[in-house]
């Protein structure tokens, strides 16, 4: 005999267990339906996917990313209200980190588009504030033709270059710049051409300086970087000769000259070394190498050299 509680409490449990499959049936049916629609979205398959996202987010709170999605396509097919109606949404549901700043961007490129200049210029801000370095984009979408003259634009745009490149404005990774630039070289004494030509750039976002060397006798390529755990300029270069690798450590930029320490062997003799840069102006730099077979008693030339910048 099942008792009138005992009835309420089997109800209760059916209706929990129909409960749960339905929501476990709806549930299936929206991810199947966003795997669909980021399917499309793929594609740039635009509509389709934009329908399939707005008809979704009618019956159910996407996640910030179907949201962004939906935005995007929007945008790329020119219903620019519509866009950023989405992204915003998107920002109330707590999206990812790594998100935020992709959100705030095409905010500005939007609200750019229809000209509304302030709030593109707000919504940049923002994008820059959670970590925003795409300064390609400032430089090359037409969607910001309308912000380009305008000064708060450029002053934004140096600062996103400045955050995707800190290595520019760090007055330690600059010490080096006065040798960059394309060079013929000459012996030093009597300045008698060598025949040998050196181009140096600056590379890697103005964190290290590429060195191309080209002679009649040798080539090779060295670079030169900050070393993290010394906090020094190093230099690692690679000759066409055999065994032409070497190290040159403990750079210092002092009294207008980058020294570099450096070991090496000749003739199974192990010798000390410098290298040295002389910055002699914007179109001179001398480069000059010594060794020691004494621990630094005498000193031996191996090469003295001049560079005269390309006009």
């Amino acid at each position: 005999m099942i008792y009138q509680n005992d009835m309420k409490r089997i109800i209760f449990f059916l209706l929990f267990i129909i409960t749960t499959i339905n929501i476990t049936l709806a549930q299936d049916f929206y991810k199947k339906q966003i795997a669909k629609a980021d399917s499309l979205f793929m594609a740039q398959n635009w509509a389709s996917a934009k329908s399939i996202y707005e008809k979704v987010s009618k019956d159910t709170v996407l996640a910030p990313i179907s949201w962004v999605r939906a935005g995007f396509s929007n945008y790329n097919l020119r219903n620019y209200d519509d866009a950023l109606v989405q992204y915003k949404k998107a920002l109330t549901l707590k999206p990812a980190v790594a998100a935020m700043p992709i959100i705030y961007a095409r905010m500005a490129k939007v609200y750019a588009i229809k000209n509304q200049k302030e709030d593109a210029l707000v919504a940049l801000d923002s994008a820059i504030s959670n970590g925003y370095i795409q300064f390609l984009e400032l430089d090359t979408l037409n969607d910001f033709n309308n912000l380009r003259n305008e000064d708060r634009f450029k002053k934004i745009r140096s600062r996103v270059y400045t955050l995707a490149n800190p290595c520019m404005s760090d007055p330690h990774h600059r010490e080096f710049d006065f040798w960059v630039g394309e060079w013929n070289v000459f012996q030093t004494a009597g300045m008698v051409p060598t025949g040998a030509q050196s181009k140096i750039q600056m590379i890697s976002g103005g964190c290290a300086i590429l060195e191309n060397w080209e002679s009649p006798a040798s080539n090779g390529k060295s670079i030169n970087f900050i070393d993290p755990v010394t906090n020094k300029w190093k230099q690692s270069w690679v000759g066409n000769y055999v065994n032409g690798t070497q190290e040159f450590i403990n750079g210092e930029y002092r009294e207008g000259a980058m020294h570099y320490d450096f070991t090496t062997v000749s003739n199974g003799q192990k010798l000390m070394g410098h290298l040295i840069f002389y910055n002699q102006g914007p179109n001179q730099v001398r480069q000059f190498n010594e060794v020691s077979a004494d621990g630094g008693k005498t000193w031996t030339t191996s090469y003295d050299f001049t560079y005269v910048r390309k006009k």
